[in-house]
């Protein structure tokens, strides 16, 4: 069972039992250009993943394997944010269950464990559930934890990460790396840097 810790919010202590981590720009520094990614699908703005599902059957796989490639190339080049790795250790040695959550695909996101070493209790890619912003993925995560949603705390640095957080009940925290978001903040808790979460946990 997972160890119950409490997490600090605006004054008052939430029942943490478990943390989930977006992958890009959150545990890792910033490795896909998506602009190019844009151009080689011809899709100037909108979700990706969303566009991808609405194609006919053929445009849908050759899309797929187009952006498949982009992420294996990308693996190469990836590295530990600022933070990321001594925080991942820290919060494990809370006795906190771990888990990535990312709309990647599986086998990028296990390359990507492998180059950096990343050890989490459980990975979650966009095979496993409708990735975010859609809740289910962390309702997902939260079953494969075997934590409530409501004790299940989603960390990453996008409005996907707390926009699925807050639909799906659980905690949520936006880390900005530093610059100010282009949208409307709707996250539990704002941190610049990674590190800066740990002093939310009692």
């Amino acid at each position: 069972m997972a160890r119950q810790r409490s997490l600090r919010l605006q004054g008052t202590h939430r029942p943490l039992r478990a943390v989930a981590f977006d992958l890009d720009s959150t545990l890792t520094r910033p490795y896909l250009d998506f602009t190019r990614l844009r151009k080689q699908l011809n899709l100037p703005e909108g979700d990706i993943l969303r566009w991808l599902d609405g194609l006919p059957a053929h445009e849908r796989t050759q899309a797929a394997q187009i952006i498949e490639a982009f992420e294996q190339d990308g693996v190469e080049n990836v590295a530990w944010n600022e933070d990321a790795q001594e925080t991942v250790a820290a919060v494990r040695a809370l006795g906190l269950p771990t888990a990535i959550v990312t709309r990647n695909s599986r086998t990028s996101l296990l390359a990507i464990c492998r180059q950096l070493d990343i050890v989490v209790d459980h990975l979650v890619a966009r095979e496993d559930a409708p990735p975010k912003p859609h809740p289910a993925c962390l309702h997902y995560t939260a079953a494969q934890l075997s934590v409530p949603i409501e004790h299940l705390l989603m960390v990453g640095d996008y409005r996907h990460d707390t926009d699925a957080g807050k639909a799906a009940g659980a905690m949520t925290v936006l880390l900005t790396n530093g610059k100010t978001p282009t949208w409307t903040v709707t996250a539990d808790l704002v941190i610049e840097r990674l590190s800066e979460l740990l002093a939310h946990i009692e």
